[in-house]
């Protein structure tokens, strides 16, 4: 069996995959990007679903992966929830929304211990304030963290080595929309 993540850009294709084997997910995952504007939109998402579907004889679920961005994460999933109502009227796959909030970044910057690591240890700065899944804008985030430890921040290069060094719980006690992408892959985080 395996999972497609349906998600926004090479960033996220590179590194959500990483967090579901985290999270002890233990059959096959595809990443696959689709643009933000097509997740919205029943007709393409249902056309690019069942194009998967059509490719792929083994998925046992589907999980469309977006960026809350600039909204409120409980905001977007009362936007994409008719959508996926619609969406598995007809599929004998589930398939589910996750909403990131509000983006990657915000995520992998939950665990200040990843962050360390791959910054160098214990002689890292890690200077965030507040919560970083609340940030509008994680990735600037980001970058300034790398920036104040003599690094440059590319998200195709170092997010998917933070989500290497990443303890699931660690961002689940900040972040409860990981805390939901973890109950719809069936890894419920106690936190």
């Amino acid at each position: 069996m395996s999972l497609i993540l349906l998600v926004e850009g090479r960033s996220d294709r590179g590194t959500i995959p990483i967090l579901v084997r985290k999270l002890g997910y233990p059959d096959r995952v595809n990443a696959q990007v689709v643009k933000r504007g097509d997740m919205l939109n029943f007709d393409r998402i249902q056309s690019t679903v069942s194009d998967v579907i059509r490719r792929r004889r083994d998925v046992d679920l589907i999980l469309i992966c977006i960026d809350a961005d600039e909204s409120q994460p409980r905001q977007l999933l009362d936007r994409t929830r008719p959508i996926e109502n619609r969406l598995n009227r007809d599929s004998a796959i589930p398939i589910r929304y996750a909403i990131v909030d509000h983006a990657l970044e915000g995520w992998l910057a939950c665990d200040e211990d990843a962050l360390r690591s791959v910054l160098g240890g214990g002689r890292a700065t890690i200077n965030i304030r507040g919560n970083p899944d609340s940030h509008l804008d994680p990735a600037s985030t980001l970058s300034r963290v790398f920036s104040d430890n003599r690094r440059d921040f590319r998200k195709t290069r170092d997010n998917p080595r933070i989500a290497q060094a990443t303890t699931p719980q660690n961002i689940a006690v900040k972040s409860p929309t990981f805390q939901r992408f973890a109950q719809l892959l069936g890894h419920p985080l106690t936190t």
